[in-house]
């Protein structure tokens, strides 16, 4: 199962299961990850899950900033959206999160395109 690990000096002291179809971060009460930040915007950015139509068992997740003020970054770089892959660092103000999913292979790298 895939969770967002929230990281104080480089220790994960939290976790946020991602079964659902979205999981809201921000500052409003009314989130998922609620983040008591000032930098932080209300509705700061989301999580979307869905399942792989093609393949069983495989999920795809990914990050999408709504238009906050001080931006979301993955792995250090401002997004707007993005996929997330297992290990991916996310930046939401002062708060950073490790994005965990052991269960994820990534098929883009493995793939082969054959000629004609």
């Amino acid at each position: 199962m895939a969770y967002l690990g929230l990281i104080v000096d480089d220790v994960v002291v939290n976790k946020f299961e991602l079964n659902n179809g979205v999981l809201t971060i921000g500052r409003a009460p009314d989130n998922d990850v609620q983040i008591q930040d000032n930098s932080v915007s209300s509705f700061h950015a989301q999580i979307l899950h869905e399942e792989d139509e093609y393949l069983e068992d495989q999920n795809h997740y990914e990050i999408e900033d709504l238009k906050s003020t001080n931006s979301t970054r993955v792995n250090g770089v401002k997004i707007e959206k993005q996929k997330l892959n297992n290990g991916d660092l996310i930046e939401i103000g002062y708060s950073k999160f490790r994005f965990v999913d052991k269960t994820q292979t990534n098929l883009d790298r493995t793939a082969v395109i054959l000629p004609d």
